[in-house]
């Protein structure tokens, strides 16, 4: 809900195999039920080859079902279904061009089919193409469309390409046409007002949630977000309540970690902690995870020149600039995109995938996830100008009409040298906490699949070594390109801090830029509650309060000499 998955959203794999199963097949089987076909195969020849290249899919025969779906499409290249077949064929074998060819193959001729727009749009989302999937999103034929889980799939899209208004007119063309809202359709109304700073109606649509379904787990942790709870007015109660009904480690580990927020915001802090152990226990049995891994794509990433040494004069370019926003997540990201937000040159573009999946496109390689040693090393290679260009052809659209636009993806960490070898003109900012805040800040988070490294101690302190050594390698190959931003600094001290970040940007000054609080803009993150306030030092050493259950993590920290004894 809160922090966005990489990637392009957390049904990214099975999404991307829906022909065999996950999600998709339920819309497609719709649109063809729906007559989506007529028109499609009035030549027996290419009704032929379509069969064909089904029973190859059925029979697990990928390569002949290619070859008979290609067929099609020679004959009839506006064949979508065809075309969706074969973009999901590239990717699972690797192809991320030949995936995206097609797809955009679909889009150019211009659909207004509701289920196959729908397809197209995920699909595009998870490659890359945020501007065209977005397109498909917003067209016209959804607002009088009567399928209401669609409606609600492509909501959700919206709000993770960041239009919030289209979000809402989607959920609106649902309740208008559609059977009655469900708990689902409540969550999400609930996540936008919440990401859009209207925290007593995200309260009210939650509880509405839960009144139409008292075991929504999502929603019981959301609600424990909207503000924080008081010793009169919590759900501390109701939690333990519904977590005494459920066994699955999803629905236990979402209310675990309500159930730690409420007790924390009361200042119970032995069940806090109990809680938020149990909720971390959850969640890792959920995650397939390896250390080993982490260590394999690391390396790969030490190994890579961030500065090429042959490198020419980089080639102007024209157009918005990106200013990049990186670090681990909960250090602070958020509220220096709020501060370079309030600047009336910065356009804030939220976490955006594009660097990522630009990279795999010009490495012609797909990956489901940030850390792929294969990708890294194969990436080494790629032409960094057209890296470049990419990236800014997907992304200059978000600064509407800015000069700059911020992109708060924390874990373009991983990419800084990438970044520095493309964009030489971009701006890269780094936010730096206090390292047991810091890990105690993830560990108390329940991400999506995005952190897995977040839930267990020894993991998380691994992880935060694998981070300070990799920014300390692209500090020793850039010297100069990229700015330290201390979040203690920033909180306590931030008028001299916000000076420092726009004279590194090239931004003039504005006092202003400082009061977050004023800045309206919708927040889709785990702090979109906490930004709505003006900046506090509030949670400057607070892992001080579990001093006693964190002995271990700071244990670790001081052995491999990221804190003094």
């Amino acid at each position: 809900m809160f922090e966005r998955p990489p990637l392009g959203g957390r049904f990214f794999l099975s999404a991307m195999l829906w022909p065999l199963a996950g999600i998709g097949t339920t819309i497609e089987f719709q649109w063809r039920w729906k007559g989506g076909m007529s028109g499609l195969m009035g030549e027996h020849s290419v009704d032929w080859l379509w069969r064909q290249g089904e029973s190859y899919l059925a029979a697990r025969n990928p390569s002949a079902a290619e070859s008979a779906y290609a067929a099609v499409v020679a004959q009839q290249p506006g064949h979508a279904l065809a075309r969706l077949r074969l973009s999901t064929l590239a990717t699972q074998q690797g192809r991320y061009r030949d995936s995206v060819a097609h797809l955009l193959a679909i889009t150019a001729s211009r659909p207004s089919d509701p289920y196959l727009l729908a397809m197209v749009a995920g699909m595009l989302h998870r490659l890359g193409e945020s501007r065209v999937a977005l397109n498909c999103v917003a067209h016209p034929a959804f607002l009088s469309f009567d399928d209401r889980a669609v409606l609600e799939e492509m909501a959700s899209l919206a709000s993770q390409l960041g239009d919030m208004t289209t979000a809402y007119s989607l959920l609106d063309a649902a309740d208008r046409h559609g059977p009655p809202p469900g708990a689902n359709a409540l969550y999400l109304r609930a996540t936008l007002q919440l990401f859009e700073g209207q925290l007593d109606a995200s309260d009210r649509s939650l509880e509405a949630c839960l009144a139409r379904e008292p075991s929504h787990a999502q929603a019981h942790w959301a609600l424990s977000r909207v503000r924080k709870q008081t010793s009169a007015n919590n759900h501390v109660e109701r939690l333990r309540r519904v977590l005494s009904q459920r066994a699955d480690d999803a629905g236990r580990a979402s209310l675990l970690f309500g159930l730690a927020k409420e007790l924390d915001d009361i200042n119970d802090l032995a069940p806090a902690w109990e809680a938020l152990a149990a909720g971390c226990a959850s969640k890792r049995r959920l995650l397939e995870y390896r250390s080993a891994d982490e260590d394999a794509a690391f390396a790969a990433l030490h190994a890579f020149a961030a500065r090429a040494e042959t490198a020419g004069v980089p080639s102007p370019v024209s157009g918005a600039q990106p200013i990049f926003i990186v670090g681990l997540p909960r250090t602070g990201t958020t509220l220096l995109e709020r501060i370079l937000g309030g600047h009336p040159s910065v356009e804030n573009a939220g976490e955006l995938d594009d660097l990522a999946l630009q990279l795999r496109w010009c490495a012609n390689r797909f990956s489901k996830n940030y850390l792929d040693a294969g990708l890294f090393r194969a990436a080494s290679a790629v032409d960094f100008d057209e890296l470049g260009r990419r990236y800014l052809d997907h992304s200059q659209w978000r600064a509407n009409g800015k000069p700059f636009y911020t992109d708060k993806m924390p874990l373009n960490f991983l990419h800084v040298g990438f970044i520095a070898r493309a964009l030489p003109q971009a701006r890269i900012l780094h936010m730096v906490r206090n390292p047991m805040d810091t890990c105690f800040s993830n560990l108390k988070e329940l991400f999506t699949d995005a952190y897995p490294y977040s839930y267990a101690l020894d993991e998380l302190a691994a992880h935060y070594g694998r981070y300070r050594r990799l920014m300390a390698h692209w500090h020793q190959q850039l010297p100069g390109r990229i700015l330290d931003v201390s979040y203690e600094s920033l909180v306590t001290e931030p008028m001299p801090a916000a000076r420092t970040i726009l004279d590194f940007c090239g931004l003039d000054w504005r006092a202003d830029v400082v009061d977050i609080a004023a800045n309206r803009a919708s927040v889709s993150t785990a702090s979109s509650a906490q930004v709505r306030q003006p900046i506090h030092a509030g949670a400057v050493e607070s892992w001080r309060r579990y001093a006693a259950p964190l002995a271990p993590l700071r244990q670790r920290l001081q052995a491999d000499g990221w804190i003094a004894p």
